[in-house]
This record gives C-alpha cells, sequence and structure tokens, in this order.
C-alpha cells in the first residue's frame, strides 16, 4: 500500500529518487517512499522527513540514522534538498561520484552511489546533454548558413536583373 502523501512526494521529488536520481521512466515504474528520520529512530511523516527514493537507496539506506557521535564524526546521509555540491562532486571522466568530505564519502558508500548501473546512468546522461548541445550547436549553425543562403541569392538575382 502506498504511503497516504506518495503522490504529492513524486511532484515534489520530480518523478526521480531523492538520493540517487533515477527516474521512474529509468527503473520501470513508481518509487518509494523513505523516511529520512526512520520511525524507529523518532521520525515522523513530515513533508521534509519524507524522501521519494528508488527500491535500492530505500534499502541501502534501511533504518539509518546517526547517533550524535556518528553524525559529529560526519557520518550521515545527506538530505536531497541540502546543498550537496559540497560533500561529493561527478567525476565527468569516469562517471563516478568523488567525496569532498568525510558526509560525502559516507553518503556515497552507504547508498552505494558508484554501482555499475548509477556510474553507466551517469554516464549515459552526460553523453545525452554532450549530443543536445552538439545538435542545438549545429542548429544555430544551419540558420545562419540559410541566412547566408538567402543573402547571397538576393545578391545574384540582383545581378541578373542589371
Amino acid at each position: 500500500m502506498a504511503h497516504p502523501k506518495h503522490a504529492m512526494l513524486r511532484e515534489r521529488y520530480q518523478f526521480r529518487c531523492g538520493y540517487c536520481g533515477v527516474s521512474e521512466a529509468e527503473s520501470g515504474g513508481e518509487l518509494t517512499v523513505d523516511h529520512y528520520h526512520p520511525v524507529s529512530a523518532g521520525g515522523d511523516d513530515s513533508e521534509e522527513n519524507l524522501i521519494y527514493c528508488c527500491f535500492r537507496c530505500n534499502t541501502y539506506k534501511a533504518d539509518f540514522f546517526p547517533t550524535a557521535h556518528e553524525r559529529d564524526a560526519g557520518f550521515r546521509v545527506l538530505h536531497p534538498f541540502e546543498d550537496i555540491g559540497g560533500h561529493l562532486h561527478e567525476n565527468e571522466q569516469s562517471s563516478l561520484l568523488e567525496p569532498l568530505t568525510v558526509t560525502g564519502r559516507f553518503h556515497i558508500e552507504l547508498l552505494h552511489l558508484n554501482r555499475p548501473q548509477q556510474v553507466e546512468l551517469r554516464s549515459t546522461r552526460r553523453l545525452q546533454r554532450l549530443l543536445a548541445e552538439a545538435c542545438d550547436f549545429l542548429r544555430h549553425d544551419n540558420e545562419q548558413l540559410r541566412q547566408q543562403i538567402l543573402i547571397v541569392e538576393q545578391y545574384l538575382r540582383e545581378l541578373h536583373l542589371k
């Protein structure tokens, strides 16, 4: 049975996993709801505590919630609406997520964000972005060439009329 806020979370997270970014289309169906702060550790059903996520990330995170000592050491899961960029970044050559902090390393490792399927997905998305940019460039270049052809044709017509 779906969580009562399932539909709202789908839209809030744009139909993507809040942790790894996989979309419903890529995963082949709707995703699940995770309690960032697990109910077993005192979490609630507030919107800020509910994360729309894929089955894999939900399974890997399970009911993890850091103790005060773990949190102080940086061992915590990053919330999707937190500034994650300060903790990790994507290597554009390898498509691997690389940690910038202890928290980033813990987050990547706990959620297995460099599992082969995720690396392949990031690589594919990067290639799609590059292809889209190349197509945009070629469309723009084509349009400029069409304009130049029109100018030359107009010039030739004027020459012919003289």
